[in-house]
């Protein structure tokens, strides 16, 4: 799917339905039937990734945009680093494969690694023990994350179901961490050294931001966003000034490599 069409697609939906109540933007795709299906079913599970409404949301990255991942990445690491890396996250579910100087690699699994670098490099000398992620996708960000931090408790915060399919998919994986998983309604009052989040925080509706915001980010010490939707007059989504009230500290930078015209990376 066009990455720009998708996002498109996204500010006419937020225009047409701002009356609406919804839990979010991937309502609109039949994204949570595939996950079910994944979770249940092993021949689903064995080819998700490549379903074409799994695609949609967590694995649309084309290859022009893997390679400037991949280019940005080169300032920091090896290619052979960054393929030792990447292969860190198994294929299961079949995902969609790119070449780029003689390797196969999975062009999600670029975009996790540039986070982690980008992490690394903004938040030097910092601890992460305690990380909460809002929207772990399929829990790929985590395992990349652990290549860098000693990280004691990963905290996942999605829907009861997605929660399912990303405890199938780390249950696959050698991991050091503990694994906790909860919805933000479910969500126990804690600490983090660490809340990130790659887009899911800002897709959610304006309320569940607010409580987000209350119950997860008020709690982290640090914080490392990517979010799209990010507008001065939004009617579904908190607007710039509404972020820069409600998050202290707040630092907004241009996302590197830029995916889209309205991201950005917010820190604090």
């Amino acid at each position: 799917m066009d990455y720009k069409k998708f996002h498109l697609k996204r500010l006419k939906n937020e225009l047409l339905n701002r009356n609406k109540l919804s839990d979010s933007s991937s309502n609109d795709y039949k994204y949570l039937d595939i996950v079910k299906s994944a979770v249940e079913d092993p021949v689903v599970y064995e080819t998700f990734r490549n379903n074409p409404g799994y695609k949609d949301i967590l694995e649309h990255i084309k290859k022009d945009l893997a390679y400037e991942y991949y280019k940005n990445l080169l300032k920091e690491l090896s290619h052979e680093e960054i393929i030792n890396y990447c292969s860190s996250i198994k294929n299961i579910g079949s995902p969609e494969l790119v070449e780029i100087n003689g390797a196969s690699i999975n062009p999600t699994s670029l975009r996790y690694l540039n986070v982690a670098i980008d992490i690394k490099n903004k938040f030097q000398n910092s601890s992460f023990e305690n990380i909460v992620e809002i929207g772990a996708g399929y829990g790929g960000q985590a395992i990349i994350l652990e290549k860098f931090f000693k990280i004691k408790n990963y905290y996942f915060i999605n829907l009861y179901d997605v929660n399912l399919l990303i405890k199938k998919f780390l249950n696959d994986h050698s991991l050091n961490f503990k694994a906790h998983f909860a919805t933000l309604d479910s969500i126990e009052n804690k600490k983090y050294d660490l809340i990130i989040s790659n887009y899911a925080f800002s897709e959610l509706p304006k309320n569940m931001q607010i409580d987000a915001i209350n119950k997860i980010i008020k709690n982290s010490t640090n914080g490392y966003m990517l979010v799209n939707n990010f507008h001065k007059i939004s009617f579904r989504y908190m607007s710039q000034k509404e972020y820069s009230k409600n998050i202290k500290n707040l630092k907004v930078h241009e996302e590197i490599p830029n995916s889209y015209l309205f991201n950005k990376l917010l820190t604090f």
